[in-house]
């Protein structure tokens, strides 16, 4: 039986979703990174999510959001996941599963040292992994250049199921940029840094930048290779990596007393989604009434088109 999802109302998430059998289906290039980042631009104006940070790697990528409800977090990531496998298949030339499983949504801590740890996890992709040697070398698509240094994100969606149709009328001729929409990626600052001027928290990352850096030339001056850009680029995407994986935390916080605390609330919010369960399975089974008030996704898998109660942030 799969693990429930973790869930805190209103809280921030550190998201990692890997590629199936851990191929490089997301090796960067200008047409993938643009693809990335127009699905996720697009995504942005239809879900309420604040995105603090990015890094897609070849085989995989992390995202550092918040959230309202696990609602709103599971709506933005299958429309996120979904649009980039549907598009990077057509790219490689292949059909069938893009992604290994679901995504993982695992709950950040609020304080500012577990957020900064977070952010400089995320910023170090690249580096750690000794594909390149400077945490601004890495080629693929990220939050990087906003961060650091306030450069804008773009990204282009491409609407497909217009261009089909548009391919079935008679007489109709392609163009370039064609059902095509630019994006601008809305970054936010981590929670934690919110009360800080701006120049303040953008300093804040270049130091976390340096420490990366300083880190990743110790290891070059010890003997360790970085593998550079140009092979990063030029690797066959159906190439298989190995990775080694532990089992992925319930919770992400420095402090062991906070780590305990949103452990319980996260056990209290997955009894809260059991008693939902058992309350749809009622509804299915025709009692009169639910025994508990279910959270969006329910109504929708039972296609009620209103709920006698207001639905629950899940």
């Amino acid at each position: 039986m799969r693990p429930l999802r973790s869930s805190l109302p209103g809280g921030l998430y550190e998201i990692c979703t890997r590629a199936t059998g851990n191929h490089l289906l997301l090796r960067p290039s200008t047409e993938v990174n643009g693809i990335i980042l127009g699905v996720i631009g697009r995504a942005q104006t239809m879900y309420a999510i604040d995105l603090h940070a990015f890094v897609f790697l070849s085989s995989h990528y992390h995202l550092l959001l918040s959230a309202p409800n696990a609602q709103v977090l599971s709506d933005f990531l299958q429309f996120v996941n979904g649009n980039i496998a549907r598009k990077l298949n057509v790219i490689n030339d292949r059909d069938g599963s893009f992604w290994e499983r679901r995504f993982r949504a695992i709950p950040v801590a609020k304080d500012r040292a577990t957020q900064r740890w977070r952010l400089r996890y995320i910023l170090a992709h690249g580096t750690k992994e000794a594909l390149v040697g400077r945490v601004e070398d890495w080629p693929g698509a990220s939050s990087l250049p906003f961060l650091r240094d306030g450069v804008p994100i773009r990204g282009v969606w491409q609407s497909r199921t217009e261009l089909y149709y548009a391919r079935r009328r008679k007489g109709y001729q392609a163009q370039p940029g064609d059902f095509e929409t630019e994006y601008a990626l809305r970054l936010t600052v981590l929670p934690s840094w919110r009360n800080r001027p701006l120049n303040e928290w953008r300093r804040l990352v270049r130091d976390v930048i340096a420490e990366l850096n300083e880190e990743a030339a110790a290891r070059i001056a010890s003997g360790a290779r970085a593998l550079g850009v140009d092979v990063v680029l030029a690797l066959d995407p159906m190439t298989r990596v190995q990775s080694r994986r532990g089992r992925a935390p319930s919770v992400l916080a420095l402090e062991r007393s906070v780590a305990r605390q949103m452990r319980r609330a996260l056990r209290a919010s997955e009894a809260l989604w059991r008693d939902a369960a058992r309350a749809a399975m009622a509804m299915l089974a025709g009692a009169a009434e639910a025994v508990a008030p279910l959270p969006a996704m329910y109504w929708r898998a039972l296609r009620v088109e209103s709920a006698p109660w207001t639905l629950q942030a899940a």
